[in-house]
């Protein structure tokens, strides 16, 4: 695993606070943090064979942006494989209309 960008399109005040805790969302390894052991993403899927790794990554970014961030709707991640044999994450989310 090589990282994970996101890049949130919304022309909401408060964009920058969105992308600041999609950033942290995804950056952190679910089950270490001792108050939530929900938070953050789990990569054991990056195990499983590249189709089936990107399915699963997709309905856990879905879950867990839908419960950690509402503001923001999962539109697409992309896997892709850098020639060193890492993977590069990319998530591409949109703003939620405010209620």
């Amino acid at each position: 695993m090589n990282g994970v960008t996101v890049d949130l399109m919304s022309g909401r005040e408060d964009r920058e606070e969105i992308l600041r805790n999609l950033n942290t969302l995804l950056g952190i390894r679910a089950g270490t943090q001792p108050v939530d052991r929900e938070l953050g993403i789990s990569w054991e899927c990056l195990d499983l064979a590249p189709e089936a790794a990107e399915a699963v990554l997709m309905v856990e970014l879905e879950q867990k942006i839908r419960k950690y961030e509402p503001r923001a709707e999962l539109m697409e991640a992309e896997m892709e494989r850098l020639d060193d044999g890492t993977l590069q994450v990319h998530v591409h989310c949109a703003g939620r209309e405010e209620e």
